[in-house]
């Protein structure tokens, strides 16, 4: 998976070739060019489309790993937990709350497992090493 730092370059560099195809068009447009402008035009609304999929796409994924250091930090915070509570402190659905914890732990955020189908138990953290600081 590309991480987000290339989504949000990918969405800079192209709205950044849309906005020069702009100016190229709006000096066309001055200079009576009408080829100069379709061509410049056209240019830009090809490089606009991708650029605002990429720059969405990185905000996605910036609110994905936002959630996931949440559901983090809240079982963190506790030994274990219902779904339900960590829908409401999400305020999200039971069964939405239940796919971000369960994609925390596969991806490594939360340790732990699953008690029933509304219950979580959190792994306690390692013990620090003797000497370590």
């Amino acid at each position: 998976m590309i991480p987000r730092k290339m989504y949000e370059l990918l969405a800079a560099g192209t709205l950044a070739l849309s906005g020069v195809a702009i100016v190229l068009a709006v000096a066309g447009t001055a200079l009576q060019s009408g080829l100069g402008v379709a061509a410049s035009s056209l240019c830009a609304i090809l490089f606009l489309v991708p650029g605002l999929y990429f720059l969405g796409y990185a905000r996605r994924l910036r609110s994905r790993d936002i959630a996931l250091a949440h559901v983090a930090g809240f079982a963190a915070a506790r030994t274990a937990f219902r779904i339900q509570d960590l829908a409401e402190e999400l305020r999200v659905s039971p069964t939405v709350a239940d796919g971000i914890l369960r994609t925390a732990v596969r991806e490594g955020h939360v340790r732990g497992r699953f008690e029933g189908s509304d219950r979580f138990v959190a792994d306690a953290p390692p013990p620090p090493e003797e000497g370590a600081t």
